[in-house]
């Protein structure tokens, strides 16, 4: 790799500002050189400066006719301008604004002689929609034949916006029809569900309801997350192809003419067993790709989903571009390049036919610190234009031209057995529209088929067909692959009085005759039966639990979770137990996935995501166990006295450890969980156990809530406080006192000299931290514990833990204040009988505390604590 050093602006980001935002004019105050990267044989130019010049900063572009070249601020207009010849530049005035009340776009595609715009900015309510250009799809053309855009036109209204809002097109292979991709927080439209590859009956399909995130994000997003879809250039005809991505943010077409994306992450849940990397996705007919809100991301395995062709690591994809498209060395004719913002990596997917489908070697292809790279097109001279930006940070416009002297023709590789596949798999595809004898006949003949993809295909074309028609087929059937396969479309298709005839099928098949995909398969299938048509019969019931339990505990993990939880909702006998047995043998072994995280030199180039990547890699969670921990919190039945010991002793052993940011609060929702199933005469015993005291005996003397309360997340508390529910209530000081001590607050803390010194004083809290710190600080107090006020865990030799605060120390033993709401109550620790103590992963101040209050004193209490207790700061008399 060449190292090549460019001064840039840069803006040090914060991960959260709740309503501040920063003016291009502000990010370019601060500057450092950056080094790059680049492969051998390939020179750089920074060609222009948008946001020096307060022209934005830019996140989508297009090629536009000849040398015209399109690009669009995040959060303003799109530019236009004529692709500088080689060793030139851009001049502020060579970069024109399109005269037309159209941008905040990001996506922009040139294709039939238009530009193509992706807004994606909210609608404005009370604007009507003529009025007003919000998230959508639109044509943009040059009406009057004058050589200039003037004609602005709505193709599609799209509900959703933000970075998870409408992205980006590209033209098909045979410039017939153009695709399109968005986040998971654009809706489908009806006009695009009306004529769908893959059955739109979709849903969650989680045996148990999952934990959705515990910091708020996307609890309201459901199935089927971001989509693909294809329009004609004229947006009179929409096809939805392909959908269950959290955030892909483009779209890009091999040599081979087949469609891939680059999905994006959710960094918040590393270190929960739901967490996924990003990855590159082959966006092929009817493909669902897993994505659910919180815990309920389907694994990889699952059958009704397909696999990703390479897993990255930690990133936020931004753009995916085919290398056919760049007059670069042959090599990377049949790959794609796809971008990462967050750590300013370019990297080549080599993709290698594997199947119908393909996988891919990966490699980095460019890099520079700090370089949050955008979009990047395939200029009309064949070279790669690339932007930096978004986020109204510092932006730059690139380009890399080759000039080494590599072969730039593609290797002759020909793999007949591929194309032989795809062309069959293409077949099936061609009934995820039409209704036909012959669909039934080709899709039972490949239900079998060893390529998963085609397998898949064949499916959702059998799906497509009426239940009725090939039902039959079904019952007649005596191989059990096709039984298992066909089980899974029956279940998702069919109806709940088929259920006992399909239990009946899979009964003689025994797990140990399949093959470990098929084993999977087939307890997919059983999961999807009892999700899709409901509770089993009882003698189903019995039966179903009887057989599956003979296989558990498995030798495959994979085969463990998936048994588990089939055999927790069957309630079988001794499960709880078993699940316990699991959970405490991966605590011990540390069961988990590192090989899914950056190296360490690239989490340097990132200052805001790096360091959390390394710490988490030096305090890995036990991802295998966290997986039976979140699922005994749903087993309400079959627990033993020390089950439950050993399972509430163990949220000690898991806080230990470093995850993202939604891993504390989450493990926290998921002890609470589990807490309402113990009963109430223990349950004050297994709260003490796992670190969690009642403050019943100190409250005597406070004001009671006004309630009514609720269970809130830090969501539901940050809308409260900030958003538009109680926008117009003028908070009161009185009130806010009040709440401060009715929510248990004045217990632990100070403020204003009021309360106690357990915890930190409040009084200059607002001056140290902002809204946001402060929030999750009192919804979610495990995450950040200062040692000052931190328990101590004592790690007995029984097996056993205890922690609290130090009261006094002698040569033989400690003794101990446990409950920080009661320091009457003292606990004497023999240091004989220590193996090890450390600073307790578990804050002394309980969580849900605010659940007591109502929403008007939860905007009090907030209101009190930014103000510090003072009743004439400014926030009393905002509003009046």
């Amino acid at each position: 790799m060449q190292k090549t050093f460019i001064a840039l602006c840069i803006l040090n980001l914060v991960l959260f500002s709740c309503k501040e935002e920063v003016t291009s004019a502000e990010s370019a105050e601060n500057t450092e050189e950056i080094t790059f990267n680049l492969p051998e044989g390939f020179v750089l130019e920074d060609l222009y400066q948008p946001s020096a010049n307060e022209q934005g900063s830019w996140v989508a572009m297009a090629q536009g006719p000849k040398d015209i070249i399109y690009a669009c601020d995040q959060y303003g207009k799109i530019y236009y301008f004529k692709a500088p010849a080689i060793d030139q530049t851009l001049q502020p005035e060579d970069v024109m604004p399109l005269d037309l009340e159209i941008g905040e776009a990001h996506g922009l595609h040139w294709s039939h002689n238009s530009l193509y715009v992706a807004v994606n900015k909210r609608w404005n309510d009370d604007v009507p929609d003529d009025q007003e250009v919000g998230s959508g799809i639109y044509r943009v053309t040059d009406n009057n034949h004058d050589g200039m855009l003037d004609k602005v036109e709505m193709l599609l209204k799209l509900d959703g916006a933000g970075e998870h809002g409408p992205h980006s097109f590209v033209t098909a292979p045979d410039g017939k029809e153009i695709y399109f991709i968005a986040g998971n927080h654009t809706l489908v439209p009806d006009k695009v569900k009306e004529n769908s590859r893959l059955p739109t009956n979709w849903g969650e399909d989680n045996l148990f309801e999952p934990y959705l995130d515990a910091r708020g994000h996307a609890n309201d997003i459901k199935a089927p997350g971001g989509w693909v879809c294809k329009f004609n250039p004229e947006g009179t005809e929409w096809e939805l192809i392909s959908a269950g991505y959290r955030n892909p943010f483009d779209i890009a077409f091999n040599e081979d003419g087949e469609l891939f994306t680059y999905d994006a992450d959710m960094e918040w849940d590393i270190g929960m067993p739901w967490y996924r990397p990003t990855r590159i996705c082959h966006v092929t007919s009817g493909s669902e790709y897993g994505w659910r809100t919180g815990s309920g991301k389907w694994p990889a395995y699952y059958p009704d989903a397909l696999p990703a062709v390479h897993n990255l690591e930690q990133g936020s994809p931004t753009a995916v571009l085919s290398g056919a498209e760049l007059d670069f060395p042959g090599s990377y004719k049949n790959g794609i390049f796809v971008m990462d913002w967050s750590f300013g990596t370019l990297y080549f997917a080599d993709l290698k036919p594997q199947g119908s489908s393909y996988t891919a070697e990966r490699k980095e292809f460019l890099s520079g610190t700090p370089l949050p790279l955008t979009d990047m097109i395939a200029g009309a001279d064949g070279h790669l234009y690339f932007a930096s930006g978004g986020r109204r940070i510092d932006s730059h416009l690139f380009r890399l031209r080759y000039t080494g002297s590599d072969s730039k023709e593609r290797p002759a590789v020909s793999n007949q057995e591929a194309e032989q596949l795809r062309a069959l798999r293409q077949r099936l595809e061609a009934f995820h529209t039409t209704q036909s004898p012959e669909a039934i006949a080709l899709s039972w003949e490949n239900l079998d088929h060893p390529d998963r993809f085609v397998r898949y295909a064949a499916r959702i074309a059998l799906e497509h067909q009426p239940v009725a028609q090939w039902f039959p087929k079904f019952l007649a059937e005596k191989e059990s692959k096709k039984i298992i396969e066909a089980s899974i479309a029956l279940a998702r298709q069919g109806d709940n009085t088929m259920q006992s005839k399909i239990l009946q099928k899979l009964r003689p098949i025994t797990l140990e005759t399949q093959l470990e995909e098929q084993q999977l398969n087939m307890l997919r299938s059983y999961e999807l039966l009892f999700i899709r048509m409901g509770a089993p019969s009882p003698n189903d019931k019995i039966a179903t639990a009887k057989k599956l339990n003979a296989y558990f505990p498995h030798m495959r993990d994979e085969m463990n979770r998936e048994l588990g939880q089939l055999l927790l909702y069957l309630e079988a006998d001794g499960v709880t137990e078993k699940l316990v047995a699991l959970l405490e043998r991966h605590t011990q072994e540390g069961t988990a996935r590192k090989s899914e995280f950056l190296s360490e030199e690239i989490t340097e180039r990132s200052e805001q995501y790096g360091p959390l990547i390394r710490e988490i890699l030096d305090k890995m969670p036990p991802t295998e166990a966290i997986y039976y921990g979140v699922l005994l919190s749903h087993a309400d039945t079959g627990w033993t006295t020390d089950a439950r010991e050993k399972y509430f002793a163990w949220f000690y052993d898991v806080l230990n450890s470093k995850g993202g940011l939604s891993f504390k609060p989450g493990m926290e929702n998921i002890r609470l969980a589990a807490m309402k199933n113990v009963p109430d005469t223990e349950k004050e015993y297994f709260q003490e156990l796992s670190g969690v005291y009642s403050p019943e005996t100190a409250i005597a003397d406070l004001p009671q809530p006004i309630g009514p309360g609720n269970e809130y997340g830090g969501r539901e508390i940050g809308q409260l406080v900030w958003g538009d529910e109680l926008a117009d209530y003028q908070v009161d000081y009185d009130k806010g006192k009040r709440a401060f001590q009715a929510g248990m607050c004045i217990l632990c803390h100070r403020i204003k000299g009021e309360g106690a010194g357990v915890g930190p004083d409040l009084t200059q809290a607002h001056t140290k931290f902002n809204n946001y710190e402060m929030l999750f600080a009192t919804y979610s107090p495990n995450d950040e514990i200062s040692d000052q006020y931190a328990n101590t865990l004592f790690h007995l030799k029984d097996g056993k833990k205890i922690s609290g605060r130090i009261k006094s120390e002698t040569e033989e033993t400690v003794t101990l204040m446990p409950n920080p709401f009661n320091e009457s109550y003292i606990v004497d620790v023999v240091k004989t009988e220590v193996s090890k103590r450390e600073l307790s992963p578990l804050s002394p101040m309980p969580s849900g505390l605010l659940n007591r209050l109502n929403p008007k004193e939860i905007k009090d209490l907030f209101a009190f604590l930014q103000a510090g207790g003072d009743a004439g700061h400014e926030v009393y008399s905002q509003g009046k």
